[in-house]
């Protein structure tokens, strides 16, 4: 069996900026996904720049919630496709600290199939959206 090396998580960094973001390294190697100015409408060259980005990323990784929101959203697809998972990395404005608040990806399906079976009643009267009694 051939030795696999460990590293330590890295925490991804949407947008390289004069934010102080030194609190997050207690969760890993920072590494930022993009810098400068982006254009948020150019999707494809986002979307290319920030999977060269995140081209060594591994499950344990984070991503930290910053920045424009297309990066986020961009950045966390590719990472859930990739991993089934992603473990995001938030500012608690309460507490001044980062928190990790993972999200596994193939469990919400059937957290969804859970959850509409407790809203519907056994009868099938009842329950459910209205959209869904037909009102």
């Amino acid at each position: 069996m051939p030795f696999r090396e460990t590293r330590s998580p890295r925490v991804y960094v949407p947008v390289k900026s004069t934010h102080n973001f030194y609190d997050a390294k207690q969760y890993g190697q920072l590494t930022y996904l993009t810098q400068g100015t982006l254009n948020k409408l150019a999707l494809v060259e986002l979307y290319r720049v920030i999977a060269a980005a995140l081209a060594g990323a591994e499950p344990d990784d984070y991503l930290m919630l910053a920045g424009p929101t297309t990066v986020n959203v961009v950045a966390a697809s590719i990472l859930s496709h990739r991993f089934g998972r992603i473990n995001y990395l938030v500012f608690d404005g309460y507490t001044q600290k980062y928190v990790s608040r993972p999200i596994v990806i193939d469990n919400l399906e059937v957290e969804n199939a859970r959850t509409r079976e407790s809203v519907q009643s056994p009868s099938g009267a009842g329950g459910g959206r209205p959209s869904d009694r037909g009102s």
